[in-house]
């Protein structure tokens, strides 16, 4: 009797927690192996990860979009987004994987505001060396056992200075705008953050301006002057961007997927994902996944 595939249901969620307590796990990569990278396949992390490749080329498809990244460059990856490495060649550099908590705020920021536009960045000997020095420092606080040599607190903060490197390059990449904290953007980011958090619970514009304690007009106003689009735009790109992870890397069907983003009228959600990614929600599965 043929045996019956089981039905994917979740993305699978890698945890930081599982591979150690120290809430950092450093690595030097040599050469991707190509098993390796079809056992890790696609899949989420609960935590940040910041790639320094110093030589080679090597690609990463991060949320349906393929990043190439190329000689001496940097990437990072936020906690929730779907990846994996389907191309690398000759590659060496730097892995780092840190819990979420201990990325400065600031920093995280940053990263945040990036990710619309996500790319590696290229970097030049200069910089290039500077995260090297500071990646064989924490290196270096571990013994041949992975143990940490020296206090856990010393790591976190060594750390947090390589992350603020990462956090600088792609400040300074970002185009020419006044980066001061003005009230608009402030306003922005708590919105697009509070969208990640609560996009399955709160559909309606209005339940965010409520929740800021600010009235629709000014949030939209607001929103759109930094953005360039409106509320209801950021909410609907949220959803459909977790409904393409769900409709590409699990076997649920339309109707489940509807009801697990907090919609009871599967047809209406069928409607909003066509209008908003301009094709329909099987056809966007059958595509991706030939």
């Amino acid at each position: 009797m043929k045996r019956l595939k089981s039905k994917r249901t979740t993305i699978p969620i890698h945890k930081l927690q599982e591979r150690t307590d120290l809430g950092i796990q450093l690595r030097y990569f040599t050469h991707f192996n190509k098993e390796d990278m079809r056992h890790l396949g696609a899949h989420r992390d609960d935590h940040y990860i910041f790639i320094m490749q110093d030589n080679g080329s090597s690609s990463i498809v991060l949320d349906f979009k393929k990043i190439t990244v190329r000689g001496s460059a940097v990437l990072f990856i936020l906690p929730g987004q779907v990846h994996h490495v389907p191309e690398s060649e000759q590659t060496s550099g730097w892995f780092m994987a840190i819990d979420s908590s201990l990325v400065d705020k600031n920093y995280n920021q940053i990263f945040e505001e990036q990710a619309l536009h996500q790319q590696s960045l290229e970097v030049n000997p200069e910089k290039l060396n500077q995260l090297i020095k500071c990646m064989e420092l924490l290196s270096g606080m571990f013994d041949s056992s992975g143990r940490p040599s020296m206090p856990v607190t010393i790591i976190h903060s060594l750390a947090s200075v390589y992350i603020g490197l990462f956090a600088d390059l792609y400040k300074c990449s970002a185009p020419g705008k006044d980066k001061q904290n003005l009230r608009p953007e402030v306003i922005t980011r708590e919105f697009r953050a509070m969208v990640c958090r609560e996009f399955k619970t709160l559909k309606n514009p209005s339940q965010y301006a409520d929740a800021l304690s600010l009235s629709l007009s000014y949030l939209n106003e607001v929103v759109k002057a930094v953005t360039g689009s409106p509320v209801s735009y950021w909410i609907h790109q949220e959803v459909i961007l977790e409904a393409k992870r769900m409709l590409y890397y699990s076997d649920l069907s339309v109707k489940e997927i509807a009801f697990s983003l907090g919609y009871d009228d599967h047809a209406y959600f069928s409607r909003l994902f066509t209008k908003v990614s301009g094709i329909p929600a099987v056809k966007f599965r059958k595509d991706y996944r030939e």
